[in-house]
């Protein structure tokens, strides 16, 4: 395989450095391009794309549940040093597009494939057109299930490539034991349709929450836990809250259709955090398993928790790492 002439992937700030690295990641931000269009049902959909003069491949990346792209200006700036580049999407329902509900925190979906739908639209009318060099995915958690089932669905989806970083191909139902969470989370989704022309949060979800560091499970970084939170704080029409009972049965009902769908072929890379509380870690394996004529590696992160892109340097390096040697085996 020749090696890359492009820098290394890489953290190009470190925690202690970030605080005063913050106005260089706005004006990165500033100078992107951000644009919206209309999905197949006229629901308004926002995306951000920042073109490297001579990429050495573009990055779709489809970003997790709450989260808005501007949430990965950091993570951007290190690809976009690194030759990339990126283009994100903020899903229907959070980040600036859209929202589904009158009430704006509720975290809900009619039915997972309109996900699916937007991001193969996305790519297909506003990506696909302008491609200047080779195309890859990245995703994170929910985001991750989205791509997934894209690539299972779109024969010409047009990517060399996958990465999906704690991947939402299970979710956690921890204290419940699977074999009761999943149908009463069913059961939940069906009685909200039948009671009430208002959807429901699940039972022991609510409005957003402007949650300490300290006991939260999404990442070790306090620094960046602080920065996404106070990125929250500026920008209210960002936040968002918990989960739907009708969207927590599309997950459920999409994850499983995920899980059984045959396998790709296209190399693809799982990143798992090993302390991860809120995906099921051993869907991972079974997923794995079933690409076994395919390349397709599971690298686990020991002790990292949920959100791997914003944890701390110790537990980022590893997944920079691991994301160098997938792209150096994808030639780029």
């Amino acid at each position: 395989m020749p090696e890359s002439s492009f820098p290394p992937l890489s953290a190009r700030f470190s925690e202690e450095q970030l605080a005063s690295a913050l106005p260089v990641l706005q004006q990165f931000w500033q100078q992107g391009q951000h644009q919206s269009f209309l999905s197949f049902d006229q629901t308004r959909l926002c995306y951000s794309s920042f073109r490297h003069p001579k990429p050495r491949a573009e990055i779709v990346l489809s970003p997790g549940r709450i989260e808005a792209c501007q949430k990965y200006r950091e993570f951007c700036f290190d690809l976009y040093q690194a030759g990339f580049t990126v283009h994100l999407i903020d899903h229907r329902g959070q980040g600036l597009s859209d929202r589904l509900n009158p009430d704006r925190h509720l975290g809900d979906v009619a039915d997972f494939q309109h996900y699916v739908q937007d991001f193969a639209l996305w790519l297909q009318c506003h990506i696909l057109p302008q491609q200047q060099a080779p195309l890859l995915g990245l995703a994170h958690s929910m985001g991750s299930a989205i791509l997934c089932r894209y690539l299972q669905q779109y024969a010409q989806h047009g990517l060399i490539g996958a990465v999906y970083c704690s991947p939402m191909f299970g979710i956690q139902s921890h204290p419940l034991p699977k074999a009761i969470a999943e149908p009463f989370a069913r059961l939940m989704a069906r009685l909200n349709r039948l009671c009430s022309k208002q959807n429901w949060y699940f039972p022991g979800q609510s409005r957003y929450k402007d949650k300490a560091f300290t006991g939260n499970h999404l990442t070790h970084s306090q620094v960046r836990y602080q920065q996404f939170r106070q990125l929250y704080l500026e920008q209210p029409q960002l936040q968002l809250g918990g989960v739907s009972c009708r969207w927590l049965a599309q997950a459920l009902l999409a994850i499983e259709e995920l899980q059984q769908a045959p396998a790709l072929s296209l190399p693809q890379l799982l990143i798992q955090a090993t302390a991860d509380p809120v995906v099921d870690n051993k869907r991972h394996q079974s997923y794995q398993d079933k690409h076994q004529e395919q390349y397709c590696e599971l690298v686990k992160i020991e002790g990292a928790l949920h959100e791997i892109i914003f944890e701390s340097d110790a537990l980022r390096n590893p997944l920079f790492r691991a994301l160098n040697r997938f792209f150096l085996q994808l030639g780029l």
